[in-house]
């Protein structure tokens, strides 16, 4: 180091050591008790921060929750909505297949009657 190293060095803490003599012992000591402090002082802040960081986060989350269910209920209407249709196209299809039942056997009760007029006739 040179000397002019050590001069422009001398020179910049000479304002820093002169407050420090200004404040005397008591307000030295008052600084170094004042660094905890603000230690302190600054956690708190940056928990205050990261706090209502973390509260914007979660509104957020349940923002987009609340729409995620809102369109999950709106599907599962869809789907019981479907579900009740199909119930009732099954029961519509089981009627129609007894409707149809109903309908062969009696066409061919008719048939096996008209076969029985059919073979009379003949035989006479």
């Amino acid at each position: 180091m040179g000397a002019t190293e050590i001069s422009a060095a001398w020179s910049a803490a000479q304002p820093v050591i002169e407050a420090l003599i200004a404040l005397g012992l008591p307000g030295v000591v008052l600084m170094l008790a004042a660094i905890p402090a603000l230690v302190v002082a600054l956690a708190f802040v940056m928990n205050y921060r990261h706090a209502k960081k973390m509260e914007a986060v979660l509104e957020a989350y349940r923002k987009d929750t609340r729409i995620i269910l809102d369109e999950m209920g709106a599907k599962h209407a869809e789907v019981t909505e479907f579900y009740r249709k199909n119930v009732s196209l099954v029961k519509n299809y089981e009627r129609m297949t007894d409707l149809l039942q109903t309908l062969v056997i009696n066409n061919t009760r008719a048939m096996e009657h008209l076969s029985t007029i059919i073979e009379h006739r003949s035989i006479s």
